[in-house]
């Protein structure tokens, strides 16, 4: 969806690699992004790859990957500012680009029932932090690029690739 907003043309391939856990979120999202794309043996191009993690104090909210784990986690980041960073790394044309991009998401102080409730029905079992933005549900209110909370910083990277295709504006 994102990456349509700013070209027609892709196909998704699913990397094949370990993802790292280092202590610095912003330098973890990055190293893995780096990692995705160089794990990609496609002769392709241009290759994207991103790795999206919400951060609190430091601490690393990825996938939750269980509802229990869902619900641990929005009782944490409840009524607080977290970020979110995306890691980015493209290979176009034989030259390599990598960056990080920040955003900050606060959510709304949440009852138990609300946690709950939010679980069940949006099962975000597979967004980093246990939940989605887009959902527009427990977002009190956000700072920074919105696409890059949802998971694809496409500003940034549509300026990159404006150097060498046509993009969307």
């Amino acid at each position: 969806m994102l990456l349509r907003k700013i070209v027609d043309n892709f196909e998704i391939i699913q990397p094949s690699c370990q993802e790292i856990n280092i202590y610095n979120p912003q330098e973890n999202a990055l190293q893995n992004a780096i990692i995705k794309g160089k794990s990609v043996k496609d002769n392709a191009f241009c290759i994207i790859a991103c790795d999206t993690l919400v951060a609190l104090d430091g601490v690393i909210y990825g996938k939750p990957n269980t509802k229990q784990n869902a619900i641990k986690t929005l009782k944490i980041l409840s009524g607080k500012t977290h970020s979110v960073f995306s890691g980015v790394y493209i290979k176009i044309d034989q030259k390599e680009y990598s960056f990080t991009q920040e955003s900050k998401v606060k959510l709304r102080k949440l009852t138990n029932e609300d946690i709950i409730s939010y679980v069940n029905k949006y099962l975000p079992l597979d967004k980093a932090g246990a939940y989605g933005i887009q959902d527009d549900v427990i977002v009190e209110s956000y700072s920074g690029d919105y696409d890059n909370i949802v998971g694809l910083p496409t500003d940034k990277i549509r300026e990159i690739l404006r150097e060498y295709i046509d993009v969307k504006d």
